[in-house]
């Protein structure tokens, strides 16, 4: 008789994490929206990028929605919901802490959405679903993304540019300039 080979059972594929705590290589969400200036076109843009990111159930629900989003009763709301965002954005850089007042002014957002975690092969997944299409789920989806952020890398990555006074996050201890182009200006300025 002949001996049977015995089967191996092929390895588990080792999924890496969507999050990598080590390194940001973008900007998150949350500073595009600080760097809003109250246009269509961008707010668009940044609601695409939302869209690539959501479930198909959440991404039909809200591609229904976009006129509605871009209407100027909208905009105008979140213009003024980014005015109080970025206040508190201000204070948190310059005291270097998140005040519990903003983060339960932060909390107060989440119910238009909700989040799933997912741990496996010591990998953390996390999803958010948006119960409400209707409510205010992309502020939501801001601070969520906000404290996303801050939990992982702290407040001390987002920094406001000195010369063009636009927000961007960098996990370098001494980087001030958003840009090279900033960076010549106000090495100019220092001579």
């Amino acid at each position: 008789m002949k001996k049977l080979n015995k089967i191996k059972k092929p390895k588990k594929k080792v999924i890496s994490p969507k999050i990598k705590v080590n390194k940001l290589n973008h900007n998150p969400l949350f500073i595009y929206f600080l760097n809003w200036e109250g246009d269509r076109y961008t707010i668009e843009k940044i609601i695409y990028r939302v869209l690539d990111q959501l479930d198909e159930k959440s991404k039909k629900s809200v591609q229904s929605k976009i006129e509605d989003i871009l209407s100027d009763s909208y905009l105008n709301n979140l213009s003024n919901f980014q005015k109080i965002f970025k206040i508190n954005i201000d204070k948190a850089i310059s005291i270097k802490e998140v005040s519990a007042e903003f983060v339960s002014w932060m909390n107060n957002m989440y119910k238009y959405i909700s989040e799933k975690t997912v741990f496996e092969n010591k990998c953390e997944e996390r999803y958010i679903e948006i119960v409400n299409p209707e409510g205010k789920w992309l502020e939501s989806l801001f601070c969520y993304n906000f404290i996303m952020v801050n939990n992982y890398f702290g407040i001390d990555i987002v920094k406001k540019c000195p010369i063009c006074k636009k927000y961007f996050a960098h996990k370098g201890k001494y980087s001030k300039y958003c840009s090279e182009g900033c960076k010549e200006i106000g090495m100019r300025r220092k001579k």
